[in-house]
């Protein structure tokens, strides 16, 4: 029930009251003959806005009935009976009233402030979630970018091994081939001069034959 339909509620409940206290009066006065204080017309029953024409001279008595001072002071006491009742009534519906209304705030000022501790919390809440994937994601950005990092290093590291190995055995394989060819020619040149030398020495020996021929012949 929100505050207004209780404010309502409360209204209609003080409308009855007011209508039976109203009503209460009316038969009192009608069925025993009360009549009402004048501070209490208009307030617990209606304001009377017509009356009767008076009474004809002929109607008139003289004198004071028997009674009539007695019942005079029971009129006047039931009606101030009648009216502090229903100041009483009218002060505890004011207290019931702002009672009420106090209670309907506080209710109000303790959900708001739950609701407001509520939103408060959610929003915090989805912060530090978004804060949380915010920094795992620099996290994982940082360690893929680490990672490729080494990965790329290792690579290099690789290919640069990969590389001197192949300059190495380059390089092997030409000083081989140079010293092979080095070698190869050194062995032609040395046969070439033992050849040149044996023909010298096999030339020398045919000019030595040749003259020794020469000196023997007649």
């Amino acid at each position: 029930m929100t505050q207004q339909s209780r404010i309502f509620a409360h209204r209609k409940a003080w409308l009855g009251a007011g209508i039976a206290a109203a009503a209460a009066v009316v038969v009192a006065q009608v069925a025993f003959d009360f009549p009402v204080a004048k501070d209490v017309i208009g307030t617990v029953a209606p304001a009377e806005r017509y009356r009767a024409a008076p009474n004809g001279s002929e109607d008139v008595k003289l004198g004071v009935p028997a009674g009539s001072t007695a019942n005079s002071t029971a009129t006047n006491e039931a009606s101030r009976s009648v009216a502090e009742k229903s100041a009483e009534l009218t002060a505890q519906q004011k207290a019931d009233l702002t009672a009420q209304q106090r209670a309907d705030l506080t209710a109000q000022q303790k959900a708001d402030l739950t609701a407001q501790k509520t939103a408060d919390l959610t929003a915090q809440k989805t912060v530090d979630l978004t804060a949380q994937k915010t920094a795992d994601l620099t996290a994982q950005k940082k360690a893929d970018l680490t990672a490729q990092k080494t990965a790329d290093l290792t690579a290099q590291q690789r290919a640069d091994l990969t590389a001197q190995k192949k300059a190495d055995l380059t390089a092997q394989k030409t000083a081989d081939l140079t010293a092979q060819k080095t070698a190869d020619l050194n062995a032609q040149k040395a046969a070439d001069m033992a050849m040149q030398r044996s023909e010298a020495a096999r030339a020398q020996t045919q000019r030595s034959m040749e003259m020794s021929t020469n000196r023997t012949a007649p």
